[in-house]
């Protein structure tokens, strides 16, 4: 807010004198990062509504139920033996984890410290961002913390005595990279992208930094969108909704909706990198008799 209480706008991405007289300059264009360089003061970047919504973790919670389990749960004979759970074999495993996702696959154990978190893939006191946008082309795992005992059904999920605290393959398991859920931002995305790169035909890498810079123009029209808003409500309080001033607004608002339009538009391109695996083919249905 200005000092005379009204709403200043925000910069218009990279370039100066787009935004208005005393209007402060927020991060955006060309790509903005979470810190200067040359040595100067970091910039905390606040991402706008509709950044967030492609900046979070999309998990799946798989949970193996057998036939028999199935079964034995519907009948109502009280004298049949209770279900006994058992592991099942690996293959089966990421089988039933994978199911029809042909994505890779991110699988995070949880364990007694970061159980209900994602301590052990996203970091509490930096920018995750990269991390984030990375997840969106994995099938992303999320198994509870008793998944190690021997009779759980995804026990053969993990090998050895210790087991990782996180993973990434191709969906049956191969070409594994494991994690211990203290690793360092760099390794993590290392290890994201070389997996990406074996299942995918087109750069993530090039891919984020294309996405970094639609998100700074998403938070552009926010901004410039809330703050019209806010223009809009003072001066139909101040002048009443018939003033010319309104309409000038309201149109200015409708442009900066269609020019968000616009770059959704191009979401869904910066975000097919090609999947090598082909996705499963949908049945057609039969037309009735």
């Amino acid at each position: 807010m200005g000092g005379g209480g009204s709403p200043v706008a925000p910069a218009t991405p990279g370039g100066a004198g787009g935004a208005a007289p005393g209007a402060p300059v927020t991060p955006g264009g060309g790509g903005a990062r979470p810190s200067g360089g040359g040595g100067g003061v970091p910039i905390n970047i606040q991402r706008q509504r509709t950044s967030k919504t492609l900046l979070k973790m999309n998990w799946d919670y798989p949970v193996y139920f057998s036939e028999a389990e199935k079964a034995l749960e519907e009948s109502t004979d009280e004298t049949v033996a209770q279900y006994v759970r058992t592991s099942l074999p690996r293959e089966e495993s990421f089988d039933w984890v994978a199911g029809d996702d042909p994505r890779p696959l991110l699988i995070l154990r949880e364990c007694l410290f970061c159980n209900g978190t994602d301590y052990a893939l996203l970091n509490r006191k930096s920018d995750n961002e990269k991390t984030l946008l990375l997840s969106q082309w994995f099938h992303c795992v999320k198994l509870p913390n008793d998944v190690l005992a021997e009779d759980h059904p995804f026990r053969n999920l993990f090998d050895g005595k210790k087991p990782p605290h996180l993973f990434m393959c191709s969906p049956d398991g191969s070409n594994m990279l494991v994690l211990n859920g203290e690793q360092s931002r760099s390794e993590l995305w290392s290890k994201m992208i070389a997996t990406l790169k074996l299942e995918y035909r087109e750069d993530p890498e090039k891919a984020v930094k294309s996405i970094t810079k639609l998100l700074a123009e998403y938070d552009h029209l926010d901004s410039m969108e809330d703050w019209r808003i806010e223009q809009l409500e003072n001066l139909i309080e101040k002048d009443g909704p018939k003033s010319r001033k309104v309409k000038k607004l309201q149109k200015q608002i409708a442009k900066l909706k269609k020019d968000k339009e616009k770059a959704k538009s191009k979401e869904k391109g910066l975000f097919d990198l090609g999947l090598i695996r082909p996705l499963p083919e949908k049945e057609e249905s039969q037309p009735s008799e």
